[in-house]
């Protein structure tokens, strides 16, 4: 399985970086080019700070999870439809081109948040989280939760070809909603339930809470999230066995 796997990482960096001398660098400058020009529009109308922190800084900390939430989900639903053909190999299972994806965007998440947060470091903000582990913790468990729904809506697709498109629709609404460009503290509390039922709204409180010393979020749930992502793979991992043959036969 590990060399089925190995096969299959360097065939989609080829696929996806390789055809491009600048593939590596989008993965980069694309989420720094977005908070940059979040941060300038920030700065244009007056805030220069939210709860103590630079907004640039700000608007990295809650853009990277969220954009790294949304290229792993499509990337994990289409996994097996999109490498039908490597499936009449006996050595190929349904689960290792979910698996080698998995493994990229998340390789490919740490590497560019160190980046961005080293350039910035560089450029003179203090970048150095208050509490590393619940960093680390809560981006496991965005990426568990996203594994989850990703097996799920794999299965998905063998029913219903259009389950991308539906998927593309949902997520357009999520990156106003999910607390990228405001945070708890700045909604009143009554109306606080209209966002809490967002998993991603709570991973992205909880990773400015931990990332910032000046910010303790009133609403970001550990439980929530991590009762979430259990009971997604829970699921998911049921519909792949329930449907294991019918990914190779399909």
């Amino acid at each position: 399985m590990s060399d089925t796997v190995h096969a299959l990482m360097l065939r989609e960096l080829k696929t996806r970086f390789g055809a491009s001398k600048l593939g590596y660098f989008w993965a980069i400058a694309e989420p720094a080019a977005q908070a940059s020009i979040m941060a300038i529009l920030f700065s244009l109308i007056g805030r220069e700070s939210i709860s103590g922190v630079p907004i640039a800084l700000f608007l990295i900390c809650a853009l990277l999870p969220f954009k790294f939430f949304a290229k792993l989900l499509p990337q994990l639903t289409a996994s097996v439809k999109a490498n039908k053909g490597l499936l009449s190999y006996r050595q190929v299972a349904p689960i290792d081109p979910f698996i080698t994806r998995f493994i990229i965007e998340f390789t490919t998440f740490i590497v560019v948040y160190i980046l961005i947060l080293l350039v910035m470091a560089w450029l003179g903000f203090d970048v150095w989280p208050q509490d590393l582990l619940a960093l680390l913790s809560v981006s496991v468990l965005l990426a568990l939760l996203a594994t989850g729904l990703g097996l799920m809506l794999c299965a998905a697709t063998l029913y219903w070809d259009d389950v991308p498109k539906l998927l593309g629709m949902v997520m357009t609404p999520m990156f106003f909603i999910s607390g990228i460009f405001f945070c708890a503290t700045m909604i009143p509390q009554q109306y606080w339930y209209l966002f809490t039922w967002n998993p991603i709204f709570h991973a992205l409180e909880i990773s400015r809470d931990a990332m910032f010393v000046t910010y303790q979020t009133p609403v970001g749930s550990w439980g929530y999230l991590g009762f979430l992502a259990l009971f997604s793979n829970a699921i998911g991992l049921m519909l792949y066995q329930v449907n294991r043959q019918r990914f190779v036969s399909s």
